[in-house]
């Protein structure tokens, strides 16, 4: 999750800024992946259920950022585009948080 506040805090500060070095280096799809689903083999069957499709909503809505953050060369991130890229950070930060709390 402090990788999300951190990318927040950039487009905060610079609504223009690139997140896809933070995103390639800290939220690498197949690390991710791997990790979660090695730690929801810590679970109960019935939670499994639960935490797998939290699984994949994380993995979508990192796939979702990506997307959101792709700029073409020259040209400024408009208002809409900047509001729906700090909306699927939040998501994102709702989804490990869900997660999360499994683990408590």
């Amino acid at each position: 999750r402090s990788i999300v506040k951190d990318m927040q805090k950039a487009l905060e500060s610079d609504g223009q800024a690139n997140l896809r070095p933070i995103i390639i280096k800290n939220l690498d799809f197949a690390k991710i992946r791997d990790t979660m689903n090695t730690l929801n083999t810590a679970f109960e069957e019935d939670t499994q259920r639960g935490t797998d499709r939290l699984i994949r909503v994380i993995l979508q809505d990192i796939t979702e950022l990506e997307q959101a953050n792709l700029q073409k060369d020259g040209i400024p991130r408009s208002p809409r585009r900047l509001e729906n890229l700090q909306g699927k950070l939040v998501k994102l930060d709702l989804a490990f948080e869900d997660y999360l709390a499994f683990a408590k």
